[in-house]
């Protein structure tokens, strides 16, 4: 029996922790990580010792196809396609209640999945392409209780976009095969209304991970999660900035640079790149430290009254 090491844990906050991912591998690396590092140490009512943090946000961008599996996952196509059957079948589960699939395509004798499509397709602008998959007479006893409970769509700008609600989550054992097959679900959608795929986000309220799992995650964050990552393109435009005789200025414009968003001038680069942080927290982590890379960089122009070319 593989020994369960201990876990050097760093403090946070405590809840809600959002990351950004382009694929559900990557996502898993980062609760792997999230969990193993500031995960809260708890005991649960069977005994079982896990390391929890609460409200992980997880929004991966989906890519117009299903994403190829990274090795790490260790599993197979056949592995996915199995569980995303069982996942949408309406076949009863005994006494845990309805089956998931059930929730989503035969309660009590409506199919949440095909009345939300086609609130949708009538209105794109619709609120009501939400699907509950949780009664609330369930909540009495946890142990039945379903993992995921809801299921959001919405279309913005042309794209069907997905919001997924997890009461709890072995993020080890159980997250890659649920995600990948939420992501399936909200693919089917999109196809279904004739639009293409934008990002899933998933709130997860208890991502935790069995201490018998710690070991594994620990050596699979070991090979895998490889930081930092090549440099991004941020969704929120791209900034530009300049020594304007002695004052740092800065402008964020739209991709195509057809329009600028916003423009500012400051006499400290460092006030600079916190009014941007402050004000703009819908900034991607890797446009950030952009940000404060080129206001170090104006603040040494500045100061010892040198040409400044931004990086």
């Amino acid at each position: 029996m593989e020994q369960i090491p201990e876990r050097k844990r760093f403090l946070s906050r405590k809840t809600t922790f959002p990351m950004f991912s382009n694929d559900v591998a990557d996502g898993w690396l980062q609760l792997l990580n999230l969990v193993m590092r500031i995960g809260t140490d708890k005991t649960t009512g069977q005994g079982d010792r896990i390391a929890e943090a609460l409200n992980a946000i997880v929004t991966i961008q989906l890519a117009a196809e299903e994403e190829e599996l990274a090795p790490y996952l260790d599993l197979s196509g056949a592995d996915v396609d199995e569980h995303y059957r069982r996942f949408t079948s309406t076949s009863p589960t005994g006494d845990s209640g309805p089956a998931l699939g059930q929730r989503l395509h035969d309660w009590n004798g409506l199919s949440q999945f095909d009345a939300a499509i086609e609130r949708l397709k009538q209105s794109h602008d619709t609120r009501s392409g939400t699907l509950v998959l949780i009664d609330p007479q369930e909540m009495g006893s946890p142990q039945n209780t379903p993992s995921i409970l809801s299921a959001t769509f919405n279309v913005i700008e042309g794209a069907l976009f997905g919001s997924f609600v997890i009461r709890s989550m072995d993020v080890y054992a159980a997250w890659p095969l649920e995600a990948l097959s939420l992501t399936r679900l909200q693919r089917e959608a999109a196809a279904r209304l004739g639009i293409d795929v934008g990002s899933a986000t998933f709130v997860i309220h208890s991502a935790h991970l069995c201490d018998r799992d710690w070991a594994s995650a620990l050596r699979v964050l070991d090979e895998s999660f490889k930081r930092p990552l090549p440099l991004q393109e941020d969704a929120s435009g791209i900034f530009l900035f300049g020594n304007d005789g002695g004052k740092a200025r800065a402008m964020l414009l739209n991709h195509d640079a057809s329009a600028i968003q916003w423009e500012e001038t400051f006499t400290n680069p460092e006030d600079l790149s916190w009014y941007i942080i402050d004000i703009m927290p819908w900034l991607s982590s890797q446009h950030m430290r952009y940000i404060g890379q080129e206001c170090a960089a104006l603040m040494r122009s500045i100061r010892e009254s040198e040409c400044y070319e931004q990086g």
